[in-house]
């Protein structure tokens, strides 16, 4: 499986403080993500997310960005 429907929600937080923030989430199928053909390990992963145009590209984090 190659392609899916994902979900993209924006919940409301509340710190201990009172302040509310929002909290963006894209909730990826279970599906799309344990199938062999995923690009990304089980587990934690650093990724890097960009804006192309009207798209949203999301790579596994290159080693320069991260150090």
């Amino acid at each position: 499986m190659k392609e899916a429907v994902a979900s993209f929600v924006i919940t409301k937080k509340r710190m201990q403080n009172g302040r509310v923030y929002e909290s963006p989430r894209i909730y990826l199928p279970t599906k799309l993500t344990t199938d062999s053909n995923f690009p990304f390990l089980r587990g934690s992963e650093k990724l890097f997310v960009r804006v192309a145009g009207k798209r949203l590209v999301v790579e596994r984090a290159p080693r320069e960005i991260l150090r």
